[in-house]
């Protein structure tokens, strides 16, 4: 299916957010206490030591990066595998409402004042906001129909008429 996506739609949920979400993985899973203290936008000196963290916080963040790891797998068969528009569509349509709440989420724990100080985000506040912001929008703008004849209107009409033509047969 993955071919059927017009040209940048299929370049962002194919190759940068399944990187983006091995990256996540990744990042977890070598340097668990960077990957916790890195959550927040705050900067920290690359003096003062890493702190490090309890065994509860350590597994949490290690699930966490576990969860990225798997998201990455379900989006790349998903995406790669299936030649139904309406599992594509599905698909999309649950990561559009992840993103909702992946951003907010991370607003809500940085508060106001730190969410709206871009200019003061770290690497990781950029990837929990910014990069999945971008992501939220590019499925809008699919779902739009945005992109061309890829998107999901055109292509249901054209499975409906599919349809039509065997039933006719």
């Amino acid at each position: 299916m993955a071919s059927q996506l017009p040209t940048f739609p299929r370049i962002v949920f194919t190759i940068l957010e399944p990187i983006s979400l091995i990256s996540g993985a990744l990042g977890a899973f070598i340097d668990t206490n960077w990957f916790i203290t890195s959550q927040t936008s705050t900067s920290i000196s690359t003096s003062s030591p890493i702190q490090a963290y309890d065994t509860n916080a350590l597994v949490v963040a290690q699930q966490l990066g576990n969860t990225y790891f798997l998201l990455c797998l379900l989006g790349v068969a998903v995406l790669w595998t299936t030649s139904e528009l309406r599992v594509v569509r599905n698909y999309l349509l649950a990561a559009w409402v992840a993103d909702i709440s992946h951003v907010w989420l991370t607003c809500r724990a940085l508060g106001w004042a730190r969410s709206v100080d871009v200019a003061a985000w770290n690497a990781m506040t950029w990837g929990n906001v910014g990069f999945t912001t971008f992501l939220f929008l590019t499925r809008t703008a699919w779902f739009l129909g945005m992109f061309g004849p890829g998107h999901p209107a055109a292509a249901a009409e054209v499975e409906g008429k599919v349809a039509e033509t065997k039933k006719k047969a």
